[in-house]
């Protein structure tokens, strides 16, 4: 599995990827332990993490891929921060593996999110 064919679906927590297409749906299977299945219908607003970018400051975003990277290059597969940490020092986090951040629009619920998903796919092997 890569990180092209993992999606995040608008409403729902975790990371998903897609197992079956018919012509109006999809069915996603959740890539954590549990492995719920669900129907993907056009009403669903789907994002593949592969597309995913975060807002930079100089007007180029920087994609989701590359901070992954220099998350895994900072600390492998154990994080040096948690979400659980105060915003400040997530936000210092964040200068280092995704420099140039708009701090604007960033906020610290997209990169708790971000932290999450890190956790989610260094777990199941997919980085």
């Amino acid at each position: 599995m890569e990180l092209k064919d993992i999606i995040s679906i608008s409403g729902k927590t975790g990371l998903y990827k897609i197992i079956a297409q018919t012509p109006k749906s999809m069915v996603a299977e959740s890539i954590d332990a549990q492995k719920t299945k669900l129907p993907i219908h056009a009403s669903h607003q789907v994002a593949m993490l592969s597309e995913i970018t975060i807002y930079g400051g100089s007007g180029e975003d920087i994609p989701l891929k590359s901070v992954f990277e220099n998350i895994k290059t900072k600390d492998g597969e154990n994080l040096s921060v948690t979400q659980k940490d105060s915003p400040d020092k997530i936000k210092d986090y964040f200068k280092d593996v995704a420099p140039g951040y708009d701090t604007g629009r960033v906020y610290i619920s997209d990169m708790k999110k971000v932290l999450k998903w890190y956790e989610l796919l260094s777990s199941n092997n997919v980085l």
